[in-house]
């Protein structure tokens, strides 16, 4: 422990304490940062100017206090730094100071290099960033770490906000998309429809046969009886085509291709891939569709003003509707609701698995168009939507008991084309 010397005239003016020792230290970092040199000797200025004016709580370890470690507070003074109990008083030089961190360290340890057992340590971080502490070696660089770890979190924080915040305007576009379409009238889906409809029928698309278009009706009816209440209103349509294909159109219109009636050997496959499409039309697929097409800025301006200019909207994304296929989101939800379409019917949901599985085998087979049916496009991976229902069995409490349902022949009034 060293004795202060009186106030000398110059540090009274001053209004510090003035301390003269000679620093024996050869490149004495704490000297070139505080130190004043005149000749051999350095003067040190202890005071407000550089000192923390509270300390930090810190605890020391002494030789002669034995395996007691001593509470009190630390400070920077200076060139040395001072550790202070109402009994106890410790100085160590900076230029002497060796500084280790433990407990993860969150626990800066001080040593003297002249003394090793003499150690003040304190939890209290900031003592880091006192110019003195700070220019040691070894603390740089663990500075130098913490700054690029908290800027890595930062960072990282920053990316989670923008994603979260994408997430969430894309929630909140999907949640305005929906109530936006709850207000469209069950007419304008018609007369969408209905303007698909004459079309195909203009191409000659269309079957006229009135005879296997109510085969298809009768078949669908205890499926139709298990859709909500207000959408059990479905026209029927057999689409004069090769080609496996199945898909609903707004306003209450299903068209299903002779290809696929032929390949399916079951019932339930047919209605297996109908539940799965009128569950696009139930969930009301093609108007979300067409709104997110629009963008967020007319799907706001719709949400927040009224159904104006929304009829306009609807006629020129019409062929977007009807033609486009659905995000895979889209068609996770229609398998999820149409699987429980049938469940509700009684009718056996493993119609839909065997439906995918022709699929997926004609898709792959050779000399066909490499491309599914338009009903299918733009799906998930089938094995990957397959494996899921697959799955669904597994979960469902009852595996019997389902209607019995007659296979149909189906014996078409026009030949088939291309």
């Amino acid at each position: 422990m060293r004795s202060r010397r009186p106030r000398s005239p110059e540090s009274r003016q001053l209004g510090y304490l003035v301390n003269e020792e000679i620093c024996r230290a050869p490149g004495c970092v704490a000297c070139r940062v505080f130190g004043w040199h005149s000749g051999s000797r350095t003067v040190r200025i202890r005071g407000s100017l550089n000192r923390s004016p509270h300390g930090f709580e810190a605890g020391l370890f002494h030789p002669e206090l034995g395996n007691e470690a001593l509470g009190g507070r630390m400070f920077v003074a200076g060139i040395q730094l001072q550790f202070q109990s109402e009994a106890f008083s410790v100085e160590i030089p900076v230029a002497s100071l060796a500084v280790e961190f433990e407990d993860g360290g969150k626990v800066v340890v001080f040593s003297d290099a002249r003394n090793p057992e003499v150690r003040m340590f304190t939890r209290d971080q900031s003592i880091l960033r006192h110019l003195a502490i700070r220019s040691l070696p070894g603390v740089a660089s663990v500075l130098g770490r913490r700054e690029a770890t908290r800027a890595l979190r930062l960072t990282l924080y920053f990316a989670a906000g923008c994603v979260l915040a994408l997430w969430l305007g894309s929630l909140a576009m999907s949640l305005m998309a929906r109530a936006v379409v709850a207000r469209i009238p069950m007419e304008w889906e018609q007369k969408i429809g209905a303007r698909e409809i004459e079309k195909l029928q203009k191409h000659g698309s269309l079957l006229d046969d009135p005879n296997s278009v109510a085969q298809l009706a009768a078949l669908a009816s205890p499926l139709i009886q298990a859709l909500p209440a207000g959408r059990r209103d479905w026209k029927f349509y057999i689409a004069n085509d090769r080609a496996p294909n199945a898909f609903a159109l707004p306003g209450g219109y299903v068209v299903v291709s002779t290809g696929f009636l032929e390949m399916a050997d079951q019932p339930e496959e047919i209605l297996g891939v109908l539940a799965h499409e009128l569950a696009h039309q139930t969930k009301r697929h093609a108007m979300r569709r067409c709104l997110a097409a629009a963008g967020p800025v007319v799907i706001f301006g719709l949400f927040i003003h009224s159904n104006s200019g929304m009829g306009n909207l609807l006629a020129a994304g019409s062929g977007l509707m009807v033609y486009e296929g659905f995000s895979k989101d889209y068609e996770m939800e229609a398998d999820a609701t149409g699987w429980n379409y049938l469940v509700a019917a009684n009718i056996d949901p493993r119609g839909m698995i065997r439906a995918l599985q022709k699929l997926e085998a004609w898709e792959g087979a050779p000399g066909l168009r490499p491309l599914a049916p338009e009903a299918f496009q733009s799906h998930p991976a089938t094995e990957k939507r397959i494996a899921r229902l697959e799955s669904q069995w597994k979960k469902l409490g009852r595996k019997s008991d389902f209607l019995d349902l007659a296979p149909v022949k189906w014996t078409f009034k026009e030949t088939v084309t291309n």
